[in-house]
């Protein structure tokens, strides 16, 4: 049976005919805040798929990926709609600053709920609640590791949601060429509040260092292919294997007690038993300000590389060992 005909669509104030791909800018509340979005009707009837990136500014690989969807897409090849976010947080990218928004220092991704009458993350939450994820059917976001932070591809679904929610988000997970599937109970980002609202989504991680790479951002779009297909938005004719899924059900994420100089040999990915030194700060002399050694048998997902590192910040995610299941 075919899918009934799709309706024009209304959106941020555009009219979108049936086959038809738009391309703007939105501007949240009329603040002088450009975020660059491209809206795609298809002509048949069907979910409707966020694709988000930018909401670190210095995580490139989604981005360029957003860009090349935008250019690909044929609306007259979809059932449904997409709604891709080129890049949330723009000051930060242009300004070049690594994860905030550069005005209020603001976490796009631990701000949510969002506040209208709030400093402009808070606005920027409560535009995207309102106005995305009030019409969205699934929200996939796009990141990378940090400046400092190399990682595994890997990928994050909730398991804090409701049933429902959380079953729909790790079906889709698997359905992406990422391996690592980490449990996440997050909910004050763009992905993790939307769950909390009854939208499933995930979060996705390729790249680091602040490096836009063609394997990283080339991938994302082959990800973001097999969403849509999964969802019957795009028919995606050829299919490859997708390969073994290891499913984290425990993380231990290592907070640093101190401010120094970090040492480690820890890289992501590697295989790391109960008790192995993972680092350790120390001072402008060598004098050890604290140590850290992982606490069960572990895989790294991803880690702190720089050689500063302040009190309060991330040294690494660690996956259980115990807690994963493997699906192949």
């Amino acid at each position: 049976m075919k899918n009934k005909v799709n309706k024009v669509w209304n959106l941020l104030g555009y009219k979108v005919d049936i086959g038809e791909k738009i391309r703007f800018t939105m501007h949240p509340y009329d603040e002088k805040y450009d975020i660059p979005v491209t809206v795609i009707n298809g002509i048949n009837s069907g979910k409707t798929i966020v694709v988000s990136a930018g909401i670190h500014s210095g995580e490139y690989p989604g981005v360029a990926a957003c860009g090349i969807l935008s250019e690909q897409i044929d609306p007259l090849k979809v059932n449904g709609r997409i709604i891709i976010l080129h890049c949330i947080n723009t000051q930060g990218f242009f300004s070049k600053h690594e994860r905030f928004v550069p005005e209020d220092g603001g976490n796009m991704n631990g701000v949510f709920p969002g506040d209208k009458e709030g400093t402009i993350s808070k606005k920027l939450a409560a535009f995207l609640e309102e106005n995305i994820m009030s019409e969205a059917d699934f929200i996939v976001d796009l990141h990378s590791g940090g400046g400092e932070e190399p990682l595994l591809p890997c990928l994050f679904f909730p398991v804090a949601a409701s049933e429902e929610v959380n079953k729909i988000s790790l079906e889709v997970a698997k359905a992406t060429t990422i391996n690592h599937l980490i449990a996440s109970t997050a909910k004050d980002g763009f992905y993790s509040y939307a769950t909390t609202k009854g939208i499933p989504a995930i979060l996705l991680e390729r790249g680091a260092f602040n490096k836009c790479d063609r394997i990283d951002y080339e991938a994302y779009v082959e990800d973001i292919y097999l969403i849509l297909d999964y969802f019957k938005v795009i028919d995606k004719k050829e299919k490859k294997s997708l390969g073994v899924k290891f499913i984290w059900r425990k993380t231990e994420y290592m907070i640093c007690k101190q401010t120094g100089l970090w040492y480690s040999d820890v890289e992501a990915g590697m295989i790391l038993k109960k008790g192995d030194l993972i680092g350790c700060v120390k001072d402008f002399y060598g004098n050890i300000l604290g140590e850290y050694r992982v606490t069960e048998d572990c895989r790294v997902m991803y880690n702190h590389a720089g050689l500063m590192i302040h009190k309060d910040s991330v040294i690494g995610a660690f996956g259980d060992l115990r807690h994963v299941e493997i699906v192949d």
